[in-house]
């Protein structure tokens, strides 16, 4: 067993929750999804937080109404993707109240780590830049195929084929970080650290994605 299967086999705390969308606010974890075989939450659970790393859940809103298979944050921006309806909502307030914006067309978004409203989002194999909470877009133009972007305070981060690439002008200009042998399937950062998954193997960053080192 490899360590990404022993990540995801280990349990934590008492409830059964088949969670889908999953993402960090700080030391506060956000989730949705439904609850597994034996679990007594409401199907589908909305949207829930942990604030002991995942042991104890709490909803906060949307009980029994919104299975997000689909949720990217930062600050107190959140975006959902309803599994039921396609839709995309927001939420300015860590998930309180929400508000719907139409349908999904987005397969990645990356939230300003500085400004509420403002995102990158992945729309077409393009990238989208929003200042309104996806009220309206405009294109950013590049030649790069983005397949997952991540904004953190120190750049953009993108996966295009087998590199990571870094902007500092929200995604107008490109700077080849590393390249992996093999195409990257998941991109996930903090401030701290960045993990990119290529196959069953996990590799981690703690420079901007400049090296990395394999820890499976």
């Amino acid at each position: 067993m490899n360590l990404l299967e022993r990540i995801i086999l280990k349990l934590v705390g008492k409830e059964k929750i088949d969670v889908m969308g999953f993402v960090s606010l700080g030391n506060v974890l956000v989730a949705s999804g439904h609850p597994a075989v034996g679990s007594k939450m409401p199907n589908p659970i909305g949207v829930i937080k942990s604030l002991d790393g995942g042991l104890t859940w709490n909803s906060v809103s949307l009980t029994g109404k919104v299975d997000f298979h689909f949720l990217e944050g930062l600050g107190s921006d959140l975006y959902g993707a309803d599994s039921q309806t396609g839709k995309l909502m927001y939420s300015a307030d860590s998930g309180v109240t929400w508000k719907t914006l139409g349908a999904n067309t987005f397969t990645d978004i990356a939230v300003s780590p500085k400004k509420s409203g403002v995102a990158i989002a992945i729309k077409d194999s393009g990238l989208v830049l929003t200042q309104n909470a996806f009220k309206s877009t405009t294109k950013i133009k590049g030649t790069l195929t983005m397949t997952q972007i991540e904004w953190r305070k120190s750049g953009l981060y993108g996966l295009s084929g087998s590199s990571l690439y870094k902007s500092t002008n929200s995604g107008k200009t490109w700077a080849k970080q590393s390249t992996f042998k093999g195409v990257p399937g998941l991109l996930s950062a903090s401030d701290e650290l960045m993990l990119v998954t290529v196959g069953s193997d996990i590799y981690t960053s703690k420079n901007e994605g400049k090296s990395f080192r394999k820890i499976s």
